[in-house]
């Protein structure tokens, strides 16, 4: 796909936003034409389901089973009339076409004989640490070639299903998807026909040290080879979603997403933020319009959830890639993205650009972060991620942490200062077998910003630091608050009459725990508790 036809889509998506649904252009069309995807709202009655999808003339393509939104084919309607006609019905959560979206690679420069990026990442200093473990990788792009001798041994298999039996094995809605799925030909054999989604694979997770080839980023990592973009590299946000839906569903970690383009779309930020929901990062390419994402979003990278980390390119010299697209508040950090080398089909290297080789170096640093840290939350990951950037003037005022990604920093040591101890916990209320507490939240280090977990344990006799462990743990614990905030908990399916020992510790994205410094004793349904301070 050459640069031209790469750099068209952000002007049209920029007049997309001004006149929505204006005639397409059938040179280049932004949907799928006699398509929508629809969601209704939770309350709307079965009459005015009926009554929608009969005006539609809507023909059912898939169901969304975790976002609870349809795909549908229509006839007697255009995609412009229907989204017209029934954004605004009270029965309709959204409706929206099926966008088409693409790559962002822009064309080969000559092969490189070396992995700058590799060099410039620091990530010879991060293997010196780890090489990486079986972090699952959600590849969603053109396919990888799954038999690629240096990726072969990393792609995933998937242990509940039986190969070749024709048997939906692990009831998941896909039939011996062994290897992961290409929704673009709706089988289990997502085989890259295109040659970027084997890049980018490559640059992930590629085996190292076998002496072959190349090295990825995390050397372990496990892809998940998810094909939605075609052989000429675009496709459908129908078919993103449900690759997106799929990753979470299988249990990935992170997702790698070189590719963007179409309107705001309802069903992809859907499926994004349920993946938020389920701890997976998504690592987007922030596109190659050399434009700013601030001012004219692009979608995926653009979506406003937290689990986005959005990726611009730099060359070998940290200088901003010319195709790059950039955003001081909605472009996350840089990596090298300008003539990298990695793996290709048929036992291939080539060197492609763009922002889509950037994203997998942020993907696999994710992987090779996870892989050390393993309890790590992904918010706390991506923290970790983008404090750990080598800070460059020319970036400053250019993506949001002024830097481009160094792994072997953020794999440099853990966080060693555990939150400070919490000093106030107390009763609040009680009656025969529940008891609420309150205290005032501390921070993460020390006393600074939210802890990431509560550890709340309760028993009838002594709490401490020996037999902490020992007690009985309450697991519809609030999440933690800023520090300094005051927070509460009711405490249920206590014994009346009984006396309990309450001890709580805050926990960060290490695991580290503060000091037991505060233990309340009561005896349900009575007025006469203690709170009782300890000092060690």
């Amino acid at each position: 796909m050459s640069r031209s036809t790469l750099l068209r889509a952000p002007l049209l998506l920029a007049l997309l936003a001004l006149a929505a649904f204006t005639t397409q252009a059938q040179a280049d069309p932004r949907w799928k034409d006699g398509e929508i995807v629809i969601k209704f709202k939770e309350n709307a009655r079965a009459q005015d389901i009926a009554r929608i999808r009969g005006a539609l003339h809507a023909q059912h393509l898939k169901h969304f089973r975790r976002l609870k939104a349809d795909h549908e084919k229509i006839s007697g309607l255009t995609v412009e009339q229907a989204v017209a006609r029934f954004k605004n019905d009270p029965a309709v959560q959204y409706i929206e076409p099926n966008y088409i979206v693409h790559t962002n690679t822009v064309p080969n420069d000559p092969m490189f004989d070396q992995l700058w990026g590799m060099q410039k990442i620091s990530a010879p200093l991060a293997w010196d640490v780890t090489t990486g473990t079986d972090i699952l990788v959600g590849m969603i792009d053109t396919g990888v070639d799954y038999t690629h001798p240096d990726l072969a041994a990393n792609i995933y298999t998937n242990p509940g299903e039986i190969p070749n039996n024709g048997i939906d094995d692990d009831q998941n809605g896909y039939v011996d998807d062994t290897h992961g799925w290409d929704f673009v030909s709706q089988d289990n054999d997502p085989m890259d026909d295109n040659g970027h989604g084997t890049h980018t694979a490559g640059t992930v997770g590629a085996v190292g040290n076998n002496g072959i080839g190349v090295a990825g980023v995390c050397w372990h990592a496990r892809i998940l080879p998810l094909k939605f973009l075609s052989s000429g590299g675009f496709g459908f946000t129908v078919d993103a979603a449900s690759a997106v839906e799929y990753a979470t569903m299988m249990h990935a970690r992170v997702t790698s997403n070189s590719w963007g383009g179409g309107s705001f779309s309802e069903l992809l930020r859907d499926a994004i933020a349920d993946a938020n929901a389920e701890g997976i990062l998504f690592v987007a390419a922030a596109g190659n319009s050399a434009s700013d994402n601030d001012e004219l979003p692009s979608y995926p990278a653009t979506y406003d959830l937290p689990n986005i980390i959005s990726v611009a390119a730099t060359d070998s010299r940290d200088n901003l890639a010319a195709f790059s697209s950039f955003g001081v508040h909605s472009v996350h950090l840089a990596a090298p993205g300008v003539a990298v080398l990695s793996t290709t089909p048929e036992n291939t290297y080539s060197t492609f650009s763009g922002t889509s080789m950037a994203c997998p170096h942020v993907a696999g640093a994710v992987a090779l972060i996870l892989s050390r840290y393993p309890e790590l939350s992904a918010a706390h990951a991506k923290e970790l991620l983008l404090e750990s950037v080598d800070p460059l003037p020319n970036l400053h005022g250019v993506v949001q942490t002024g830097g481009r990604l160094n792994v072997a920093r953020a794999l440099a040591g853990p966080d060693t200062i555990p939150p400070t101890a919490i000093q106030d916990l107390a009763v609040a209320s009680s009656t025969s077998n529940r008891i609420r507490l309150s205290w005032t939240a501390t921070g993460n280090n020390g006393s600074t910003g939210a802890a990431i977990t509560y550890d709340l344990r309760y028993a009838f006799g002594p709490i401490t630091e020996a037999t902490f462990a020992n007690a009985t743990r309450f697991l519809n614990m609030p999440g933690p608050a800023l520090s300094g905030t005051h927070q509460e908990v009711t405490v249920t399916g206590l014994e009346p009459s009984t006396s309990y020992t309450f001890a709580l510790k805050a926990l960060d994205g290490f695991g580290n725990a503060s000091p037991i410094m505060s233990i309340v004793q009561a005896v349900l349904g009575r007025a006469d508790f203690a709170s009782v301070s300890l000092s060690g």
